[in-house]
């Protein structure tokens, strides 16, 4: 259980006990968090950030020391910011920074890493000062204003975002064998540059920002595809769409499979390669947008189009934040009807049939050439070179790797973790990946994201002596 903040707060010395009980009695009465009433009380915005960033997890922010640049809230409706309480606070490296009262609520940083098509980073603030700023900022945008400044922010140009980075331990649940065997080792220039290709794509698991991890999927054995028929693969939760769907298919010469939930689907597309998926997008265990993902990440499915189906996403803005971010061909809001269905999946199959399949040769070739470039350490180069690898094929995981670690080496710590991000998606268990980016999330104060993603190394690791450097990182984490 998390310690109490009114209990952080007395300990750091930023309030008293007495003013605590006192602010806890009024904000029960008033139906207010804590915080929100001691900050009305006098205490200081950051003094009482920093006990939220101690007691979330992850870094926060004082926002009445923040100067926001007003053009960030074209991401983020006003309705939706002040319903849920987000509000865009920076744009550093390309990733949407949010302040948030509850930055570990995954469903909804999902939803805004959706919507907006960017990477996320949360950062938890006091609940009264985020709907005053949220308030004000909308308000400064509606009138022609581009730039909102904290009461106490001093002079600069924005974005000034005035983070706490968290100095305390993290309670994270680790199992209870963790062991001290070996001293951490740090991450070397040859681990990073080990090329990612070589490695045998591993199985599906689900992806951490959506839920929960669930189970891994049973191993699926690559099968052999009707011949003859163009293969359908039918994913959704309930079975009476899924009968419907296979039988009409079926009807008109397709081959069908099908798949009940996200890990399910992800783990068949890996054996069959089908001619199409057809995917749902709210399921279980794995959210259907990042089983869409996972299915573009990887190697033997990665051409494979996908046609994504919705009761929930529905609009313009969703659908073609399918296609550019998850990469889904085509968009189909429910209750549907099968003749526009079955139309839509043979405009699909056409117009994907003669598709470029990226240039594997051509992104080789910029890999090879921006790993001489690092080690001459000549980055602003050896980046245009992993760029360009990049764009000659876009799931090259060692590329994003090796972008990663340049833009690293050259200060760009945020855009540097997101590449590393990518990487680990396109490759969920390259342990120099997850090792990276376990390290880049403590340097800016994520502290829980550093222990889930080392969780997750822990699965990656070869042998025991690696898991034992693994427990020994979490350990110093931890305390």
């Amino acid at each position: 259980m998390a310690v109490p903040i009114g209990t952080i707060l007395v300990q750091r010395g930023a309030t008293t006990q007495a003013m605590v009980d006192r602010a806890w009695g009024e904000a029960k009465a008033a139906g207010e968090r804590l915080c929100s009433r001691l900050l009305k009380l006098g205490v200081d915005e950051a003094l009482l950030v920093e006990g939220l960033a101690e007691q979330q997890g992850g870094p926060g922010v004082d926002l009445s020391r923040s100067i926001l640049d007003l053009s960030l809230l074209a991401l983020v409706p006003r309705a939706v910011a002040e319903n849920d309480l987000i509000l865009p606070v920076s744009d550093e490296g390309g990733r949407l920074h949010l302040a948030m009262v509850s930055p570990n609520d995954q469903r909804l940083l999902s939803e805004v890493r959706f919507v907006s098509g960017r990477e996320v980073s949360a950062y938890v603030a006091v609940d009264f000062a985020l709907h005053q700023a949220i308030g004000e900022a909308y308000d400064a945008r509606e009138r022609g204003e581009e730039v909102w400044r904290g009461h106490a922010a001093g002079p600069g140009l924005p974005p000034l975002l005035a983070a706490v980075v968290p100095s305390a331990e993290v309670e994270v649940e680790i199992s209870e064998d963790i062991i001290l065997e070996v001293e951490a080792t740090p991450l070397g220039e040859e681990e990073i540059l080990t090329p990612l290709e070589e490695e045998p794509p591993p199985a599906a698991t689900p992806m951490a920002a959506v839920e929960a991890p669930a189970e891994r999927p049973a191993e699926v054995p690559i099968e052999v595809r009707p011949a003859g028929r163009r293969t359908v693969l039918v994913v959704d939760d309930e079975p009476e769409i899924r009968l419907l769907l296979e039988r009409s298919l079926e009807k008109h010469g397709y081959a069908v499979e099908t798949a009940a939930d996200g890990a399910e689907a992800v783990a068949k597309a890996e054996a069959l390669v089908p001619d199409l998926v057809l995917l749902d997008a709210m399921l279980p265990k794995v959210h259907g947008f990042e089983a869409c993902q996972q299915i573009k990440a990887s190697p033997r499915s990665r051409y494979v189009p996908v046609i994504m189906m919705t009761a929930i996403y529905r609009g313009w803005r969703f659908a073609q934040d399918a296609r550019d971010t998850y990469g889904a061909e085509d968009y189909i809001e429910k209750p549907f009807r099968f003749d526009d269905v079955l139309r839509r999946i043979d405009a699909v199959l056409e117009a994907t049939a003669s598709r470029p399949r990226g240039d594997g040769a051509a992104a080789t070739a910029e890999v090879e050439r921006g790993k001489e470039l690092l080690l001459a350490s000549r980055l602003p180069e050896a980046r245009a070179a992993f760029e360009a690898a990049i764009a000659a094929d876009p799931y090259s995981a060692e590329a994003h790797a090796l972008l990663a670690r340049t833009l690293r080496s050259a200060g760009e710590a945020f855009s540097a973790m997101t590449a590393f991000e990518k990487s680990a998606e396109l490759r969920p268990g390259h342990l120099p990946s997850l090792r990276a980016l376990a390290a880049l999330y403590e340097e800016k104060g994520f502290r829980r994201k550093a222990a889930e993603t080392l969780e997750r190394a822990l699965g990656a690791a070869p042998d025991e002596a690696t898991r034992a450097t693994i427990k020994q990182d979490l350990l110093a984490l931890l305390g």
